[in-house]
């Protein structure tokens, strides 16, 4: 289920790195995860290819949403100790 959230929060357009989004993006998100795994289950896709890819799809948003937001000096010091 955790993983289910966060596909959606990231295909939502919310930074891993904090920062801003908007809930309309979510529930773009939402709407569009839903569609994605209601076609699988109507092409009747296995249960661990359809876990592989929203792995895949995950992935991806993760790599496009490091690209776009790259962390600056003052976000990669905010974790440090």
């Amino acid at each position: 289920m955790i993983y289910d959230i966060l596909l959606v929060v990231v295909l939502g357009g919310i930074g891993l790195n904090g920062g801003h989004g908007k809930v309309r993006n979510v529930i773009l998100g939402t709407i569009f995860v839903g569609i994605l795994l209601n076609g699988m289950t109507i092409m009747n896709i296995a249960y661990t290819i359809q876990n592989l890819v929203k792995g895949v799809v995950l992935l991806l948003a993760i790599v496009i949403d490091s690209l776009v937001n790259p962390r600056d000096e003052q976000t990669s010091q905010q974790g440090d100790l």
